[in-house]
């Protein structure tokens, strides 16, 4: 029972991350082509009668101003929060899940088979990254890596990771714009070094790619269950 909660939250969890970073991106959109600026910028946050927070216009104002002059191929920093806030809660939330007999383990084993090992390398070698790390540029720590690496080689697996995922073969439930729509994720755990570029290891596209593919397992897992009861 408590591990079926504890599945359910997790689950959630990469659902609401992943509709956070659509609303985020939409959010972050439109502040670079609306002039928001010239709306009220007053906020305040109600929390009983007594309670309340007022929000500070001038900062708003200020990273409202600052998404206007951004070209809209660039990213604000409120849509560096948005996106790689919810990179970190998805891969998190999937790391968890998928630390738990279950069904869904069950599940992820059938639709990924030998590839479920390095897909679980993967999001948790997102989540201890975007977990741990202070840097504006995102810089590997070694503890990012080094347990992941570590568990590889205790299990003697190849330690150059190679991710293929294809949705019409793999997935086929989520039905793709094209027949080739999918993803290639290629880490070399054993040339990690302390101080490399998180998005040189990882491309910010794959890391799109990779949370929408964690979404579409969940959907696809809930489709199942709701279909055998």
């Amino acid at each position: 029972m408590k591990n079926q909660i504890l599945l359910d939250d997790a689950l959630l969890l990469v659902e609401q991350n992943f509709y956070f970073l659509h609303l985020g991106e939409f959010f972050g959109t439109l502040s670079k082509k609306e002039k928001l600026v010239n709306k009220n910028l007053n906020i305040k946050r109600n929390f009983n009668k007594s309670q309340s927070y007022s929000f500070n216009p001038d900062i708003i104002k200020e990273l409202l101003s600052d998404a206007k002059i951004v070209k809209t191929e660039e990213i604000t920093l409120f849509e560096y929060f948005v996106e790689f806030n919810a990179f970190r809660g998805i891969c998190m939330a999937m790391v968890e899940a998928l630390r738990l007999e279950s069904p869904f383990k069950n599940f992820m084993q059938m639709r990924l088979g030998k590839q479920l090992e390095d897909f679980f390398d993967i999001v948790s070698f997102v989540r201890n990254v975007l977990s741990h790390n202070i840097h504006a540029q995102n810089m590997l720590s070694e503890k990012d890596f080094a347990g992941t690496l570590k568990r590889i080689r205790r299990r003697q697996r190849e330690t150059n990771i190679f991710f293929d995922f294809l949705y019409m073969r793999d997935l086929p439930e989520i039905k793709p714009p094209d027949m080739s729509y999918g993803f290639v994720c290629n880490i070399d755990f054993e040339s990690l070094k302390e101080g490399m570029p998180f998005l040189d290891i990882i491309s910010h596209w794959e890391l799109m790619m990779l949370s929408e593919l964690c979404f579409n397992l969940v959907i696809t897992f809930k489709m199942h269950n709701e279909n055998s009861v």
